[in-house]
């Protein structure tokens, strides 16, 4: 059986109200969720046939 996961990128940073969304960083919360999720993920041991992802700074 196939599984998919989706995955939204964590709580990003609008402190700098002059960054394009785009290149919006995560913020400290996002990157402990960030954090979390491989470590949730590392324990699943997903073998993934395709990976899409989004270029913008925060989710890679």
């Amino acid at each position: 059986m196939k599984t998919i996961y989706l995955l939204r990128h964590a709580k990003s940073s609008w402190k700098d109200p002059t960054l394009a969304d785009f290149d919006r960083p995560l913020n400290k919360r996002g990157k402990r969720a960030a954090k979390n999720m491989a470590v949730y993920l590392g324990g699943h041991n997903p073998r993934p046939e395709l990976v899409l992802c989004s270029a913008a700074k925060r989710t890679v």
